[in-house]
């Protein structure tokens, strides 16, 4: 998969990224969003998308005006035979669940749209689009058994070695039953949920003036050129490429400056920083 056109735009404070891409085919593998709702809209062609849902697989063709979304650890696909250009807006969902943030993310595509990024009509559909996700709300798997410990655990520390034995050790299941549980519950196998945190967190470092070497190391990748294989397959681009492709916003005024609905953003804005939580 390669795309011929990819840039993004990325709001580190407000927790939004809005992606464009496109190509002449694509086949983006199995992975999830791990804290951000994500809202596509397909713009040309069509696109086949796979979700899962414990043991069930759905797929749906989505065509041009279209508009998708998808939760946080909703695992999914996307691929299509034919030249297609897809739009995605990422959002934190602890971002989202804030007061008047719904708002403030909608001024944000407005700047964009002005700017454009995307033409009125796309922007009025992911307005729509986010509106919706807010009134439903979502929310990632919750619990406090073994396998959601370890599911955080692969979260917050990608980058550590760690066998499947030991994780299976530590979720109590022997490796089989782990595989088939931890699949079952969140649409991938530890293996693949830890790859594609790894995958994060290099895109998160990859923003900042960092050697390849560094940033394979950062992401827990001990070989270079495996991360770049890696690295092309889950986004469609190399690291320099995406390095080059990604344009850090300025922040925008607040609708409403009340004090306390400031902070209360601010406070979820550097949680989710903190979290490495921008880049879903």
């Amino acid at each position: 998969m390669r795309h011929t056109d990819f840039r993004f735009a990325l709001d580190p404070e407000l927790g939004v990224e809005l992606l464009a891409s496109a190509g002449d085919a694509a086949d983006y593998p199995w992975h999830s969003h791990v804290s951000s709702c994500v809202l596509g809209l397909v713009r040309r062609g069509a696109m086949a998308l796979s979700r899962r849902c414990k043991t069930r697989e759905t797929r749906q063709i989505l065509r041009a005006g279209e508009v998708f979304i998808l939760g946080p650890h909703e695992a999914h696909r996307l691929s299509a035979a034919r030249p297609y250009a897809l739009l995605n807006l990422c959002v934190d969902a602890q971002i989202l669940a804030t007061p008047g943030a719904t708002q403030i993310i909608a001024a944000r595509l407005s700047a964009l749209c002005r700017e454009g990024w995307l033409h009125v009509s796309e922007c009025a559909a992911l307005t729509a689009a986010l509106g919706c996700v807010a009134r439903i709300g979502a929310i990632a798997p919750a619990g406090n058994n073994a396998l959601d410990e370890l599911r955080a655990f692969l979260e917050t520390c990608p980058e550590e070695s760690i066998s499947l034995n030991d994780l299976a050790k530590w979720a109590r299941l022997d490796k089989f039953q782990l595989i088939r549980q931890f699949r079952a519950r969140y649409g991938l196998t530890p293996h693949r949920f830890q790859m594609q945190n790894r995958l994060r967190r290099a895109r998160r470092a990859c923003l900042a003036a960092t050697s390849l070497t560094d940033l394979a190391l950062t992401a827990g990748f001990y070989d270079q050129s495996h991360f770049i294989r890696e690295f092309r397959k889950a986004t469609g681009v190399t690291p320099s490429q995406y390095r080059r492709a990604g344009h850090i916003l300025p922040s925008i005024p607040f609708p409403d400056q009340s004090s306390t609905r400031r902070q209360s953003v601010d406070s979820t804005c550097s949680t989710a920083s903190e979290a490495d939580k921008v880049i879903g």
